[in-house]
C-alpha cells in the first residue's frame, strides 16, 4: 500500500470570485474498480443551467447547489464542482461532476493513484480549481456517535444506510433495545475516515499534477457535512446548507429536487386526456412529407430558443407541442430511418441538416433529405454520441425538453420510442443516470425496445459516447 500523503489539499471555505458560482451543466460518471472506471457528462435539468444572482461563496452555498444541478440527492457518490477562471481572472462554475464513489472505490485510488478522476476532469473541461463533496452514509464523523439509525431510502443501490449523529443525548432510538449495540466501531470509522482522506489525497495529487488545484473537499452524511482534511471535524447540520442563500434562491425560482434519478423520468398524461387533445389535429395521420413540414415550422421558434442564455420557457416549448405536431411526431417515431433523422435534425450540428440548410428546405426537400440521411451509414456514424464531435449542451437539452413535451402527450405506440430517444440524448451528452432511468421507463413499455436495451447494454458495459472517448496513442500521428 502506498505512502498515505496528507496536506495535498487545501480546504477553504469561500469562493473567490466576483462572478457567480453556479454549475452551469452536470456531468455524471460512474465507477468501478474492475474494469475501470465509466465516465460519462450531461447538462441536467432545465432549471439548473440558470446562472444565480446570489454568488456562491461558502461551502454551505456549494452544497446547498448540488442537489439542485443533479435534480435529485446523490448517494455514495462524489461531486466535483469545477471552477475555470477566464482572462481577467474571474471564477466561475463550469461543470459540475457526480461519479460513483463508496469504499472499493477509495481502497482502488489509493492503490492505483487519481489520475481517472484528472483525466475525467480534464475531458470535461479546463477547470483551474475543483470542490470535492464525497456523499457517504457511513462516513461517521470523529466522536460523533450515531443517535439513531436504520434503512433509509438512498439513491444508490438501496442498501439500508445509517442515519442521524448526535452526542449520544436525548433523541429516542427507532432500534429495539435488545437490539446488537455492537454495531458501531469507532476503530472502523476511524478507518473509513483515513481511507476516505487517503484516496481524496491521491485525487488532488493527480490534479495537481495537471495543474488543477483541489480548492476543498468536504463530506455530506447522516444530516451532516465536514472537512476531510479535518478528521476531527463533528460537522455542520445540513439543513445550513438547504438554507443557503443559493440554494433558497434556486427554491425560490421554482427548483425542487427529486427524491430519485426515476422520479425525473417525465409521465404522459391519461390515454383519455391525450385522446381528447390529438383529437384537435387537423390530420390525425399525417404524412411523412406533412410530418418533417410541421417540424419545420417550429424549427425557427427552437433556433431562437438556443440562441439564448437564459432558461428555457417551458410554456412555450409546451406551446409548440400543438395537437398537430404531436400526430407529426407520432408519424416520425414510427420508423427507425425517420427516428434516427429527427435526432439528427434536433441535434443542430449534423452536418446533414445545419441550421441554415434547414432553414431553405422545402417540406418535400426536408423529406427526401430525412430519408436519404436515416438510411445512410455515414450520415449515422455523423450522429451525436457516434461521432467525435464534442455536442452542444444547451442544444441537447433544448432537443430533451422538445422530446418531453411531446411524452405529455404521447400514445401507448409510441411512448417507448420517445423515452428512448431521450435516453439516447442523455447519453450522448454524457448523463447515463437520466438515459439509463429512460432507457428503463421504455423497457417497461416495450421489453423489446430494441434502442432502449442497447443503451442499457452499453451503459452497463461502460461504453461511451465516441466525443468522450481517449485518444488512441499514435492518434495524432496518423
Amino acid at each position: 500500500m502506498p505512502v498515505r500523503r496528507r496536506g495535498q489539499f487545501a480546504a477553504r471555505a469561500r469562493v473567490d470570485g466576483d462572478a457567480d458560482s453556479c454549475a452551469l451543466g452536470l456531468c455524471t460518471a460512474r465507477l468501478r474498480p474492475q474494469p475501470g472506471p465509466r465516465l460519462w457528462r450531461t447538462a441536467g435539468t432545465g432549471e439548473s443551467t440558470v446562472g444565480m444572482d446570489t454568488p456562491a461563496k461558502t461551502a454551505e452555498d456549494l452544497i446547498g447547489i448540488v442537489p439542485h444541478t443533479l435534480g435529485y440527492t446523490p448517494a455514495s457518490s462524489l461531486v466535483a464542482i469545477l471552477v475555470v477562471t477566464d482572462g481577467d481572472g474571474v471564477q466561475s462554475c463550469g461543470t459540475t461532476m457526480r461519479v460513483d464513489f463508496d469504499l472499493e472505490t477509495a481502497a482502488m485510488t489509493l492503490a492505483e493513484g487519481g489520475e481517472w478522476l484528472r483525466d475525467l476532469v480534464c475531458r470535461a473541461c479546463a477547470p483551474s480549481g475543483v470542490f470535492l463533496i464525497l456523499y457517504d452514509d457511513d462516513y461517521i464523523p470523529a466522536g460523533a456517535v450515531p443517535e439513531r439509525f436504520g434503512p433509509t431510502r438512498g439513491h444508490g443501490d438501496g442498501v439500508g444506510d445509517r442515519v442521524g449523529f448526535g452526542d449520544g443525548a436525548g433523541g429516542d432510538s427507532v432500534c429495539d433495545d435488545d437490539a446488537d449495540e455492537d454495531w458501531f466501531d469507532e476503530d472502523y470509522a476511524g478507518l473509513h475516515r483515513g481511507l476516505v482522506r487517503a484516496a481524496t489525497d491521491e485525487m488532488a495529487t493527480a490534479l495537481g499534477d495537471a495543474g488543477i488545484a483541489t480548492l476543498s473537499a468536504w463530506w455530506v452524511s447522516g444530516g451532516r457535512f465536514g472537512r476531510i482534511d479535518d478528521g476531527e471535524d463533528p460537522g455542520t447540520d445540513i439543513a445550513l446548507a438547504q438554507s443557503s442563500a443559493c440554494a433558497t434562491e434556486l427554491v425560490s425560482t421554482g427548483s425542487a429536487p427529486a427524491a430519485g434519478p426515476a422520479d425525473l423520468v417525465v409521465r404522459p398524461v391519461d390515454a383519455e386526456a391525450a385522446a381528447e387533445y390529438r383529437s384537435g389535429a387537423a390530420d390525425p395521420r399525417p404524412s411523412v412529407e406533412e410530418s418533417f413540414g410541421r417540424l419545420g415550422e417550429i424549427y425557427p421558434t427552437l433556433l431562437e430558443m438556443r440562441a439564448g442564455t437564459e432558461a428555457f420557457d417551458r410554456e412555450r416549448l409546451e406551446a409548440l407541442m400543438t395537437p398537430d405536431v404531436v400526430c407529426a411526431f407520432d408519424r416520425l417515431l414510427a420508423a427507425k430511418w425517420s427516428r434516427d433523422a429527427l435526432e439528427m435534425i434536433l441535434s443542430f450540428d449534423h452536418p446533414d441538416f445545419l441550421p441554415k440548410r434547414m432553414c431553405r428546405l422545402a417540406p418535400a426537400e426536408l423529406a427526401r433529405a430525412a430519408r436519404r440521411a436515416g438510411a445512410s451509414r455515414l450520415a449515422a456514424e455523423q450522429m451525436i454520441g457516434l461521432s467525435a464531435r464534442a455536442p452542444q449542451p444547451r442544444d441537447i437539452l433544448l432537443a430533451i425538453d422538445l422530446c418531453e413535451a411531446y411524452v405529455h402527450w404521447s400514445g401507448p405506440e409510441t411512448l417507448a420510442t420517445a423515452y428512448g430517444v431521450i435516453a439516447w440524448f442523455h447519453w450522448s451528452l454524457g448523463g447515463s443516470t437520466l438515459a439509463e432511468q429512460y432507457a428503463f421507463a421504455a423497457l417497461d413499455h416495450d421489453p423489446h425496445h430494441s434502442l432502449a436495451e442497447l443503451l442499457v447494454s452499453a451503459i452497463g458495459q461502460g461504453f461511451l459516447p465516441q466525443w468522450l472517448m481517449p485518444e488512441p496513442r499514435g492518434a495524432r500521428d496518423l
